[in-house]
Formats: structure tokens, C-alpha cells, sequence
């Protein structure tokens, strides 16, 4: 099992970090080391024996505290190896931005343009890479921007989709519920809540991937993703005659990875 991306998730609303826990948990590439709200959760988590992080997820607007995301990076500097960081907002500032340019690396993102590729985010950041999403790169005009700076957009995968198929998509592939809760949670019939479901998996292309008419290859380049879901073709084939492809668990896991590659522009 890889998840060989330590990240420490430091945010205050709690929905917010539910979530990003729940991606980074759900992806083949990270596991979450620590989750905090404050400079004294921080603070208790650098005490701890065994602290090693490679990426920090930072959010910049904690109400009233404008400086204290920058103060709690500085913090992050006492670990053994300092983490990269990788700022979250939901609108854009000058000063994270200016911080990641400085350094040549880290990210900086706006929660509703990245939207359920955080893993992609992370594992780019903890290459070092400089990372950003479309509406910072509108801030960014005036900057000196670094060579392979890459822009990240999360949205477009999900522009095939009608509102009800997202509604199923963020219940069924997101946050991995069984068919009959989805069907208890948007108040529908089982079957119906399963036949979009298997329509949400005919426009991601899965049939043609497991068909073998398309190549993993096309759809993505992290070599921990790529090999975790080779593994899902291959259990694919050997259930074949055991059970409906459509309601296996590995389907769903495949379907994430595939509804959570950003679009991404390299300058």
C-alpha cells in the first residue's frame, strides 16, 4: 500500500476539513497524519515523538487571525524536514501567492476551483512544484511567475455531468456510499439511484478501460495511482463471473480516481 504523502491538515471550519481528510484518505497516494485548528494543536503536534510530515494543507482566512497561517508556517520550520505547504482560501490573496512564488514550490489554491483534486495538489507540492489554481493565476498577472508553474482546475471533470449525477457522484464516489443509503438520502428508488450510477460510469469511460479499448495510460501519469488501479483491472477480471461489475466496491474507487484528476496547465 503506498500512501506515502504525510500530510498534517491545519483548518479551522470543520466541514472543510472533514472533507479534504476524506479525499486524502480515499486516495492511493496520501494518509493524514494529524488534523489541527489552532497554533496550540500545531504546537502539541511538534512535540510528538514521531512528527514527520511532508506536506502541510494550510488555510489562510482563520477569522480574525490574518497573520496567524503565516506564523503557524514558520512553526512547521521546526520539524526535522520542513514540509512543503500548500495554502487553501476560498478567495484570493497577494501574500500567500508572493510566499510561493518566493520559494519556488509550494501551492496555493482556492477550495471551490481546486474542488475534490486535493491529492493531485498534494503530490505535485511534495515534488516540489509550484502550484496554483485558475483565479490565483489572475492575481498572479503582475508576478513573475517560475518556469513549470502548473494550474490546477478540479471543475471541468464534472462539467459532463447533470446536477442530479453530481449529486450521485459526490454520494457514491466521493463518500463511498452504498446504493440503498444514496437511494435514503436523495429520497429515490434503489434502482434508480444504481441505473445512474452505471450511466455516470459509462461517461468516465470505464467500460472502454475495462474492455481494454482504452489504456490507463491516458487518464493518468502519477505512477502510485496508475499502479493501484492496474490492480483494479485485474481484480475486475477475475470477478467477472463472480458479481455485476457496477456494484463492486473497486469500481467506485476507480471512478474517484478518475472524477478527481484535475485539469492541468503547465506555463
Amino acid at each position: 500500500m503506498h500512501k506515502d504523502i504525510r500530510v498534517l491538515i491545519v483548518e479551522d471550519d470543520p466541514f472543510a476539513r472533514d472533507l479534504m481528510s476524506l479525499l486524502l484518505t480515499r486516495d492511493w497516494r496520501t494518509r493524514v497524519v494529524g488534523e489541527v485548528t489552532n497554533k496550540k494543536g500545531l504546537a502539541d503536534f511538534l512535540t510528538q515523538g514521531d512528527s514527520r510530515t511532508d506536506v502541510v494543507i494550510l488555510d489562510t482566512e482563520i477569522p480574525g487571525e490574518p497573520i496567524l497561517p503565516f506564523e503557524l508556517a514558520a512553526m512547521t520550520r521546526r520539524l526535522p524536514k520542513p514540509p512543503e505547504i500548500l495554502y487553501t482560501a476560498t478567495r484570493a490573496s497577494i501574500e500567500p501567492l508572493e510566499r510561493i512564488l518566493d520559494a519556488g514550490c509550494g501551492g496555493y489554491v482556492i477550495k471551490g476551483e481546486l474542488l475534490y483534486a486535493l491529492a493531485s495538489a498534494v503530490s505535485l507540492v511534495q515534488n516540489r512544484c509550484c502550484v496554483i489554481t485558475p483565479g490565483i493565476q489572475a492575481l498572479a498577472a503582475d508576478e513573475a511567475l517560475p518556469s513549470r508553474l502548473h494550474i490546477l482546475d478540479g471543475r471541468k471533470q464534472w462539467a459532463a455531468f447533470t446536477p442530479r449525477e453530481q449529486a450521485v457522484i459526490r454520494l457514491a464516489m466521493i463518500f463511498n456510499l452504498a446504493i440503498r443509503d444514496m437511494a435514503d438520502e436523495l429520497v429515490l428508488s434503489q434502482g434508480w439511484v444504481s441505473e445512474v450510477v452505471s450511466t455516470i460510469y459509462l461517461k468516465l469511460g470505464l467500460r472502454e478501460i475495462l474492455n481494454g479499448k482504452a489504456t490507463l495510460e491516458c487518464y493518468f501519469t502519477d505512477k502510485a495511482v496508475l499502479e493501484h488501479c492496474r490492480e483494479i483491472i485485474l481484480r475486475s477480471e477475475a470477478a467477472r463471473g463472480e458479481q455485476k461489475l457496477r456494484k463492486a466496491a473497486w469500481m467506485s474507487t476507480l471512478a474517484f480516481h478518475l472524477l478527481t484528476i484535475p485539469e492541468v496547465t503547465i506555463l
